[in-house]
């Protein structure tokens, strides 16, 4: 009889602590309630109905919170409420500096977090980095990194078109470890662009094993999208002028080099904005997926982030520019600007190559480019001084004038606008094959690649891409109710706790007490991604509440001027305390 009583007396004793609990949650006073709500709170679990309560700028209670009072309720009846959304790769910290740090576009799409510093590029140091952002104020927190490029370019100064040498591989190493330890989060990097692209993968590996210690990870535009970098042709090699330009790399070897950086730095990696360009490489991405499974399989942190466009915002020009310069400029690629380009008469100087022997090798040249840009039909005109051009492909052009589309592209540029290219395309590169086979890992993130815009800059009258202002909600709204690639939970997991995990961020990507108050509350019924690609200035609809350390940036589905984002700092532990 006595144990009897005294289990009795246990149980008394914890109903009455769970009573106290709850009854100190109903009668708490919150900054915030997020009541009727569907509840995913970012692992990849279906939705629970709940209250969210939030102090400060923190998640305090999730549960029934029926007669807990709050300064500021929010009735989420139909609506989904999740964690705010994490951009993996973004060029905004210049933005921010300059004032525009409301960053309208991003979070009317539910973004609350963004990594910076994306292509291997950071304002150095870091720590005035850090300091102007911070003065400047911003909607989103932000996450730093180490720009590779910025590195090698002051290690290395203008001659960079070159392997560097020991003592610039070790000038690069000690700058890498002052970012991290003014607080980076990892090295980023641009192996298509300069001056990244003339590293080798040993100088990358070198440095992406100084960020280990800090618990660091590599992330990178990798070294190619294609059977060749976007800066190099078919005809590259024979007209070399660098040791590089008789180099091929592929859009796999790139990703293997990505997988090597993984497994010998031990470090994770992510893999930025990954596409596949071209009628060739579609398909691919199933390559792909089956070299980072067998990654995961072998113990390795390898990762994707992608877009959800098949077109992607670029400069397309389809003639060589080596055909159209008036003289030769060493290491000049495809996609590069140079102060030393010079292209006075360039109409003159490609129907003088046309006609010489390298005429059938610019064909070639135009050839591989229109593939790669999308074919023929995947090039969309967006201007062009014969206005009734605009709105057809290059192939229905190529149709209407009776030629090969190679003839309609030296065409567009010797009687188009007098500057290299010609015409503006918008080039639909990217299958949905890939888009599609990336979004099912587990292991992919989102990115949207962009800079800061409002619906106001519209005036300029400069395209810019529909994913400026429409990624997230296109994610949701294409790929989930309308294709049913993924579940929503799946979904919202892939651009919140799965890109926490990646940041090594602890206190963000869930909705569960004790995590930041980032938290975006949406419509399923009416979120839509409005921005075109002829109207790419418009705002999406259906996120009607973002919160971003607990303060309002998008309140009633209009985004104001607060600026509560923060400059965040590493959390991950280092390899060594880790292993």
């Amino acid at each position: 009889m006595a144990a009897v009583s005294i289990r009795t007396f246990a149980a008394f004793l914890v109903a009455l602590t769970a009573l106290g609990a709850t009854l100190s949650s109903q009668s708490a006073r919150y900054d915030v309630i997020i009541r009727n709500g569907r509840v995913l709170d970012g692992s990849g679990n279906p939705f629970v109905y709940a209250d969210v309560g939030i102090s400060g700028d923190t998640i305090t209670a999730v549960g029934s919170l029926e007669h807990a009072a709050a300064a500021r309720t929010i009735d989420a009846r139909g609506q989904y409420v999740t964690p705010g959304f994490i951009a993996l790769h973004e060029h905004i910290e210049g933005d921010v500096i300059a004032g525009k740090g409301a960053l309208a576009n991003f979070t009317t799409q539910g973004f609350t977090t963004a990594v910076i510093d994306a292509d291997g590029r950071t304002r150095w140091p870091l720590s005035k980095q850090r300091e102007d952002l911070e003065k400047a104020g911003t909607a989103l927190n932000l996450v730093p990194m180490v720009g590779h490029g910025t590195v090698r370019g002051m290690a290395m100064g203008d001659d960079f078109m070159r392997a560097a040498t020991p003592a610039e591989l070790e000038k690069m190493k000690q700058l890498v470890r002052q970012g991290m330890e003014e607080g980076a989060f990892g090295l980023t990097a641009g192996l298509e662009y300069s001056p990244g692209r003339w590293s080798t993968e040993e100088e990358v590996l070198e440095l992406a094993r100084i960020v280990a210690p800090y618990g660091g990870h590599y992330q990178a535009h990798l070294r190619s999208q294609g059977q060749y970098p976007k800066w190099q042709l078919p005809s590259s090699a024979e007209r070399a002028t660098t040791y590089i330009d008789t180099k091929q790399f592929t859009n796999i070897d790139a990703v293997v080099e990505t997988i090597n950086i993984a497994k010998r730095a031990g470090v994770p990696v992510i893999m930025d904005h990954l596409h596949p360009k071209g009628p060739r490489e579609w398909g691919s991405g199933r390559i792909i997926t089956q070299l980072v499974d067998r990654a995961w399989n072998e113990g390795l942190r390898v990762y994707i982030s992608m877009h959800s466009y098949e077109a992607y915002d670029e400069q397309i020009i389809l003639v060589p520019r080596w055909a159209l310069l008036a003289r030769p400029v060493k290491g000049l690629g495809q996609y590069d600007s140079s102060a030393d380009a010079d292209y006075t008469n360039m109409r003159a100087t490609l129907k003088r190559h046309l006609d010489s022997v390298d005429g059938p090798t610019i064909r070639r040249d135009i050839e591989y480019e229109i593939d790669r840009q999308g074919g023929p039909d995947g090039l969309l005109i967006m201007d062009y001084p014969d206005k009734s051009l605009v709105g057809k492909t290059l192939g229905q052009v190529a149709t209407l004038r009776h030629e090969d589309p190679v003839d309609t592209a030296i065409y567009f540029q010797l009687n188009g606008f007098d500057r290299v290219g010609g015409v503006e395309f918008r080039a639909f590169a990217v299958s949905l094959l890939d888009l599609e086979e990336f979004m099912r890992r587990d292991y992919t993130g989102v990115c949207t690649d962009r800079t800061a815009a409002s619906v106001d800059d519209r005036s300029t009258g400069r395209f810019i891409h529909p994913g400026t202002f429409g990624t997230a909600p296109r994610r949701i709204k294409t790929f989930v109710f309308e294709r049913k690639v993924t579940t929503l939970p799946f979904a919202i997991r892939s651009m919140t706790s799965l890109s926490a995990q990646m940041l090594g961020l602890r206190d963000r990507g869930r909705i569960a007490p004790g995590q930041k108050a980032d938290i975006v509350v949406f419509d399923p019924e009416t979120l839509t991604d409005k921005a075109t690609y002829f109207e790419p200035y418009q705002y999406s609809e259906g996120i009607n509440v973002v919160l971003v350390n607990g303060r309002f940036v998008v309140d009633g589905g209009k985004s104001n001027s607060a600026r509560p984002g923060r400059v965040l700092q590493r959390q991950r532990l280092g390899s060594t305390a880790t292993h």
